[in-house]
């Protein structure tokens, strides 16, 4: 018994040796295939150094530099996802390692992997103390952050960089965008006079971008003669685009889309801001005139015209009368009554494009938007429509879909829109639907420069 005893503990201190051994002669096939490895990748010879590579994660994967070497080999290759992987147990195995944490930062960014890039990037700045290395980090997430439409998040990263660098224009820039995106103008116009009192170019290219958030800030805080000053240095290139929205004629034009197809808020709105804009805008108060007008009492009038088709002996003129009175009963928000006469109308003229709309306009605005659809979509089917017609008719589809929440559909009928006079506000309604901006600036082989280093 004493024996058996006795025996136990030999039987565990055997074990205990001989997994050391198996392990040290594993760590040391390891070191030897990394060793290997390391010779293969300074001579270029990126496959044999991987295979060497491969070897030594097998045989000891608890150390981070082999998954990290082995990442470098990956990243030469091109083969962003074992890099990846590779980076990835990289900084599990070595949560400081800045290299590997800004490498998989550039790799997530360029596969579209929009959150962990963000993550990645906060974790070199976590870990770096070079404050240039870590404003560029922090600029990085901004970025990210504006082309995928999430700048409002940016606050808390915004505010790293002003403690990092104040005076940075790239800083400067970034501040006055969030602040403008965020309507924060004020903090925008100051971020943006700073910066624009400091720039060393006059080349209108690069000013370009400073000048453009310090005309949107201006616009918004209705610093009109200011707005145009500065947008004066703007106007180039993509810029030129985005000033035209912030003019008067720009959103003149818009608003008399939505007049068109009888949404008199939204078209009252914006005339009225292209007059804020623009006292003098003839245009615009002739159309402010027509939007007071439409939206007066016409129960006198359309009594009469009741009264008048009823004595109303030609078919033809009667048939006309009903389509007069449909839109005065669209117009009184008589929608079911705008539906009767319109039939009355379409019994008789069933190709009358201009009731089928006035009708599918009044089945929307009582609530039964599926019905106008199918009224609008049979309308489109008719020959002969002209095409700013058309565009008119796509542009109230567009609307309708797009109260039914069926995104797909009311973005095709918007583009369809996008004509004439319509494709402003066509542009204005696809823009909605854009969920993130193409964000790949870096590629690839941007990540693989210095990989003939460790990283450390």
């Amino acid at each position: 018994m004493k024996f058996k005893l006795l025996l136990i503990p030999i039987i565990f201190i055997g074990f205990f040796f001989i997994n050391s051994a198996i392990y040290a002669q594993d760590s040391g096939v390891a070191l030897d295939a990394f060793v290997k490895g390391e010779n293969f990748r300074k001579q270029r010879q990126w496959k044999t150094a991987l295979e060497q590579f491969d070897i030594a994660v097998a045989k000891d994967p608890s150390i981070y530099k082999y998954h990290y070497n082995k990442a470098l080999c990956h990243l030469v290759l091109r083969e962003a996802e074992p890099a990846i992987a590779s980076l990835e147990k990289t900084v599990s195995l070595k949560k400081e390692f800045i290299d590997a944490h800004e490498r998989l930062a550039r790799l997530y960014k360029i596969t579209g992997k929009y959150d962990q890039s963000v993550a990645s990037y906060q974790n070199a700045f976590k870990y770096d103390t070079d404050p240039k290395r870590k404003t560029d980090y922090k600029l990085n997430i901004v970025l990210i952050l504006d082309r995928t439409k999430r700048l409002e998040e940016a606050g808390a990263h915004i505010a790293d960089l002003k403690k990092l660098a104040p005076d940075d224009l790239n800083v400067l820039y970034y501040e006055a965008k969030y602040s403008n995106a965020t309507a924060k103008y004020e903090q925008a116009k100051d971020a943006m006079l700073k910066a624009t009192n400091a720039l060393a170019t006059d080349n209108p290219k690069e000013k370009a971008r400073y000048f453009y958030e310090l005309g949107f800030a201006y616009h918004n805080l209705k610093m009109y003669d200011e707005k145009e000053k500065a947008f004066d240095n703007a106007n180039v290139g993509p810029f030129m685009a985005r000033i035209t929205k912030l003019r008067p004629q720009y959103y003149h034009a818009i608003a008399l889309s939505y007049f068109k197809v009888y949404d008199l808020g939204k078209s009252k709105e914006l005339v009225e801001k292209a007059l804020e804009m623009r006292k003098d805008f003839p245009q615009a108060h002739d159309l402010l005139v027509k939007i007071a007008a439409s939206a007066t009492d016409k129960s006198a009038v359309i009594e009469h015209q009741l009264s008048s088709i009823q004595t109303e002996p030609n078919a033809v003129k009667r048939s006309q009368k009903f389509a007069d009175l449909s839109e005065l009963q669209l117009e009184s928000r008589k929608y079911e009554d705008a539906i009767k006469s319109a039939d009355e109308c379409l019994a008789s003229q069933p190709k009358n494009y201009a009731v089928v709309f006035i009708k599918a306009i009044a089945q929307h605005k009582m609530g039964s938007t599926q019905d106008a659809i199918k009224t609008l979509e049979d309308l489109l089917q008719f020959p002969g429509i002209d095409a700013e017609t058309k565009a008119q008719y796509n542009f109230a589809l567009g609307m309708f879909y797009q109260k039914l929440e069926q995104s797909e559909q009311a973005v095709a009928a918007f583009a369809r829109s996008k004509y004439g006079s319509y494709k402003y506000a066509a542009y204005e309604e696809l823009e909605k639907f854009k969920k993130s901006e193409d964000v790949e600036e870096e590629k690839l082989e941007d990540v693989v420069e210095g990989t003939d280093t460790d990283g450390e």
